[in-house]
């Protein structure tokens, strides 16, 4: 498994769950991650994966040169990294790649064939990412790559219907496997206890986001509503860390703890309590209609606040607005001016009993609607008994 981050950091749930539930059904799991950061040890075993961990040079400061430099050096190095690996197995493994990071590396060595199968493991419109963050050119550079690989692919999962259409357009072996939590990692808690044991305001109404502080999280629309607008007995919470994170929590600094807290990233069923303890989750990106691969995205505080019990707030015009509004289990934004957006916030908090219907359509349309991380492993599982088998 090639991964373009660390590990075991929290904010990557879906490569730790994959690689769990191939080893419970019998696999032997590899996984070959690059620690940006340099926080983990070099070896590790973890829920009896094997993680080797490596490190790239990289700028001292977030940026996104420095990002593409290392992102381009890690390519390298992972190349070298898998050779090592695989030169001391008896067999030729499966190689999984997680997103566009690590599929040219996975086809190379699936084409020299040193492995016997490659899945693409895709959770982002690639195209769309990598044009607006870098230049367009960028972006249709990579959509080349993108599609010459898939076409040599074995198997693609992603996760949500528009991304598996655009997927299917270049490989017809796409599964839908969603960014669902675990049911047994859902904290057994009531929302009071759940206050308590994290020193949260038992009585306020808290509005969390609980994730990686990163692009087009709005998060700055949050510091509005909470420096500038009436919002009485509304708490704010955000949970996390990443690459605006230092900036956040300084532009944070001046808003009242009572009003707004800021708490480092904390491990996945840590982060999870956050979640049950709130009233409301914030799953707001840019409200743009160029920012294509978060409009059609369904991500991880999706899922885990609907298995919470806790209503989202999402913004019109994207795939996760579409799911609420047919389950009626959150607030969809028709715009984001801080005035439209603190009333929405506002008429919820106020009918106790409204948000009492919305809470309890977030939990059956989680265990209806089957988004359990259970029933995507048996999604998982199908995919992988369909590929080649492990040969010497």
């Amino acid at each position: 498994m090639l991964v373009a981050k660390g590990f075991q950091r929290p904010d990557l749930p879906r490569a730790r769950q994959e690689a769990k539930s191939l080893s419970d059904a019998g696999y032997r799991v590899f996984v070959l991650a690059w620690d940006r950061y340099g926080e983990f040890r070099e070896l590790e075993n973890v829920e009896g994966t094997t993680v080797h961990s490596f490190s790239t040079p990289r700028l001292p400061r977030f940026s996104k040169f420095g990002l593409a430099l290392g992102g381009m050096l890690f390519q390298i190095t992972i190349v070298f990294q898998a050779l090592r690996l695989i030169n001391g197995l008896k067999q030729r493994p499966i190689i999984h790649a997680h997103d566009i990071n690590t599929l040219l590396p996975g086809y190379f060595l699936r084409v020299i064939g040193l492995g016997c199968a490659l899945v693409y493991d895709c959770r982002e419109f690639t195209y769309w990412i990598y044009s607006e963050w870098f230049h367009p050119l960028v972006g249709a550079s990579l959509r080349g790559i993108e599609q010459a690989c898939l076409r040599h692919v074995d198997a693609v999962i992603t996760v949500t219907e528009p991304i598996a259409d655009y997927l299917r357009r270049f490989n017809q072996r796409v599964e839908l496997i969603y960014n669902c939590p675990v049911t047994s990692e859902i904290p057994k808690l009531t929302k009071r206890e759940a206050r308590i044991q994290l020193g949260l305001p038992a009585n306020a109404f808290i509005v969390s986001f609980v994730g990686a502080i990163r692009y087009g999280c709005r998060l700055e629309l949050l510091l509005t509503l909470a420096a500038e607008t009436q919002m009485d007995n509304v708490h704010f919470l955000v949970v996390g860390d990443g690459p605006l994170g230092p900036a956040f929590r300084e532009a944070a600094r001046g808003i009242p703890k009572t009003r707004f807290s800021v708490i480092p990233m904390v491990p996945h069923p840590t982060a999870l309590s956050y979640v049950l303890s709130s009233d409301l989750t914030w799953i707001v990106h840019q409200n743009r209609a160029e920012s294509v691969s978060e409009r059609l995205a369904l991500p991880w505080k999706l899922f885990e606040s609907l298995a919470c019990g806790v209503p989202v707030i999402v913004e019109a015009n994207t795939f996760q607005a579409k799911l609420v509004s047919e389950h009626k289990c959150g607030i969809v934004l028709e715009n984001d001016d801080p005035t439209y957006v603190s009333e929405s916030i506002m008429s919820l908090a106020r009918d106790q009993t409204h948000h009492g219907q919305m809470s309890e359509a977030a939990r059956g349309v989680s265990s209806s609607l089957g988004f359990t991380w259970e029933a995507m492993s048996r999604r998982l599982m199908i995919v992988y008994a369909r590929l080649p088998q492990l040969r010497p």
